[in-house]
């Protein structure tokens, strides 16, 4: 986590240079390249959903949400971090999920240093218009707490039919 408030840190004193120092060797001005570039970075969470229900799918459609909480404040609600949709038609699978590079900004820098993180899923794979019910996929959070740590390695996420 402190490498990745080190380097938030390098890209803010990188995005304040002056113009003048913005401008390549043939003098011309990078300054909108290197925003871009500096904008589109951007992290991926590789997540792997297992699970050893008989899984049948109607509906593909799911959203998988990241947040980031602090774990000593019990009445104090996550921050959402990012959302993606995804289509799957069997389980297991793995995601690539993107991370903005700018996570760590949307958090309290006091407590960044001590945030958790955690992905949760919206999923009507019955296809009966409502997810998170009865016969729908949902992480199985009595196997385990779908934490995850942003460091570049896979995260097993479980998960299981709702009865």
């Amino acid at each position: 986590m402190k490498n990745k408030l080190l380097l938030l840190v390098a890209v803010a004193i990188l995005a304040s240079c002056s113009k003048e120092d913005r401008k390549n060797p043939s003098g011309a001005d990078t300054q909108k390249s290197e925003n871009v570039k500096v904008s589109e970075k951007k992290e991926n969470l590789k997540l792997e959903f297992t699970g050893s229900d008989h899984f049948a799918i109607k509906n593909p459609k799911f959203k998988v949400s990241l947040y980031a909480h602090d774990p000593l404040m019990a009445d104090a609600p996550a921050t959402l971090i990012t959302e993606q949709e995804y289509e799957q038609t069997s389980v297991p699978f793995t995601i690539d999920m993107p991370v903005p590079q700018d996570a760590a900004s949307r958090i309290d820098p006091k407590i960044a240093d001590r945030m958790k993180y955690y992905v949760s899923i919206k999923w009507d794979s019955d296809g009966d218009g409502k997810a998170g019910e009865k016969r729908d996929i949902y992480i199985d959070h009595d196997k385990e707490f779908p934490n995850v740590k942003l460091n570049g390695e896979p995260q097993k996420i479980y998960l299981k039919i709702l009865k």
